[in-house]
């Protein structure tokens, strides 16, 4: 049987990408579990954690990275998945840590004053003008990135 004619195998972006992004969604809220029961106030164990899942995701990355450079926007979409499965899990739970401390008559700007505002702003916004940047240079690419 004469392999080197027989068509390459067609990576299916669907069964890369979704379990890629339900482990990450899954990481996150666990995540933010173990920080919601120490309290809302430790920024070292949310930031170890969140460590681990960087490198896990640089590891996914790296593993699949083949598979990867044959889907269109492949590493902008695996990009994307990463930074919105994570600023999404610290910002909603700023968000429901602020509703309830101001249903309770405290100053939920507060929360902004400690730990959250490197977990929420100045992460966000410096992982997101890098993001910006990859789609950018993504589609200037056409969507494929070497």
């Amino acid at each position: 049987m004469d392999t080197e004619n027989m068509p390459q195998a067609q990576v299916n972006s669907r069964s890369l990408l979704l379990p890629y992004a339900m482990g990450l969604i899954a990481a996150m809220a666990a995540i933010q579990l173990v920080v919601a029961i120490t309290g809302s106030e430790s920024a070292l164990i949310a930031g170890l954690l969140t460590a681990v899942v960087a490198v896990g995701i640089a590891v996914w990355g790296w593993r699949n990275h083949r598979k990867l450079a044959q889907v269109r926007f492949g590493f902008a979409i695996a990009h994307t998945i990463a930074y919105m499965a994570v600023m999404t899990s610290f910002n909603l739970h700023a968000m429901i840590r602020a509703l309830s401390q101001s249903t309770q008559g405290n100053d939920a700007g507060q929360i902004l004053a400690g730990w959250w505002f490197g977990a929420t702003l100045v992460m966000g916004s410096l992982w997101g003008i890098g993001l910006l940047f990859h789609l950018v240079g993504s589609v200037l690419a056409r969507g494929w990135e070497d």
